[in-house]
């Protein structure tokens, strides 16, 4: 009995002693382990977050509207006459006064009508002349001389006829402007409404856009308003120089025209025009990115770094633009808000900054 028992002693302390050899081992019994962890564990709690120091910093509210550019006056100059093309005074491309010769079209019948009437003209003033003599020494009665004041009256209504007919057929510019491409040639038949060459005046340009008609009270005559085109990198100032009366009720804005100088001739009429509009702007705003403002029930909010800790702060907006938005309430300039992790964040999450904005 007393033999078992120690027999029982002696394999128990054995397998205790495995045991522990094995749990030693594994690092249970490892001091220098658990700090470890214990550190490791916080570190991992610790989030990385970009933030920004809240500045005072001039913020403009604009908008900004789809518009083209027109030249001030455009025309395509035809004929008005039948007939044969005998001369082309222009060259395309060229600039032109008003009222300068572009195209003759075949008048010679017309020419000679204007020779006799010329003859029949002088005749009928002769004869005018001494019927109103006699007249005045009641030599003729005054049946006789309105005769002949009638048929001097008849004869310069034919030439005014014949004048009006042999100007259809001189093709004239009706402004100064620019010429574009020919299209006709010496020799080439014209006939009414028939395209010879378009005319463009574009020293000014007018640039023609709409604004939804909640904007309307931010419009008035003389305002600015800035633009750019395709074909050139610069900005460019015009200054708005009518306002359509009424709003259009199928698409709920108002047409605007403004006006821009083009002396330098870089924009071009057809062009589109991307137009913007300052609606308000400040001096000293308070700033963050959009994307660090959170809407919530009954307002926002935005996390701000303090003492290592993410903290809430209440706020209020105010001008918003695409990159930035402005704070009225609830921040200080000097402020640390944060930028990035916004979905992890919650009240007093230990943060880092790795980068400031």
């Amino acid at each position: 009995m007393k033999k078992n028992w120690k027999r029982n002693t002696g394999i128990g302390l054995f397998v205790l002693v495995i045991i522990l050899l094995i749990a030693n081992r594994l690092g249970y019994f490892s001091k220098a382990d658990t700090p470890s962890v214990l550190v490791n564990g916080l570190s991992n709690n610790i989030l990385p977050v970009k933030a920004t120091i809240v500045k005072a910093r001039p913020l403009t509210d604009k908008l900004v509207a789809a518009g083209s550019v027109k030249a001030d006056e455009q025309v395509d100059i035809s004929a008005e006459a039948s007939g044969k093309i005998t001369q082309i005074h222009f060259r395309e491309g060229t600039l032109v006064k008003k009222g300068d010769l572009l195209v003759t079209i075949n008048n010679a019948d017309l020419l000679a009508q204007l020779e006799r009437n010329k003859s029949l003209l002088a005749l009928a003033e002769q004869r005018e002349a001494r019927q109103r003599s006699l007249l005045d020494k009641q030599g003729i009665s005054q049946q006789a001389y309105d005769q002949a004041f009638t048929e001097l009256s008849t004869v310069k209504s034919e030439k005014a006829i014949l004048q009006a007919q042999l100007d259809k057929t001189l093709v004239r510019a009706p402004f100064d402007g620019l010429l574009g491409l020919r299209q006709v040639s010496e020799g080439a038949y014209a006939t009414p409404g028939m395209k010879i060459v378009r005319l463009a005046k574009i020293e000014p340009v007018k640039i023609d856009f709409s604004l939804p008609e909640r904007y309307a009270g931010y419009l008035s005559k003389g305002s600015q308003v800035r633009f750019s085109v395709e074909n050139s990198p610069e900005e460019f100032v015009a200054e708005i120089y009518a306002v359509e009366a009424v709003v259009d009720q199928q698409t709920r804005s108002l047409p605007v025209r403004a006006l821009y100088a083009n002396s330098a001739g870089k924009v071009l009429p057809g062009s589109f025009a991307r137009v913007e509009i300052v609606l308000t702007s400040t001096d000293n705003a308070l700033q963050i990115p959009t994307e660090a403002l959170i809407p919530e029930m009954g307002g926002s909010k935005v996390f701000v770094y303090r003492n290592g800790f993410a903290q809430p702060l209440k706020v209020s907006a105010g001008l918003r633009t695409n990159a930035s938005i402005q704070i009225t309430e609830g921040l200080m300039e000097g402020d640390t808000v944060i930028t990035t992790g916004i979905l992890q964040m919650k009240p007093g999450l230990p943060v880092t900054i790795s980068s400031i904005n």
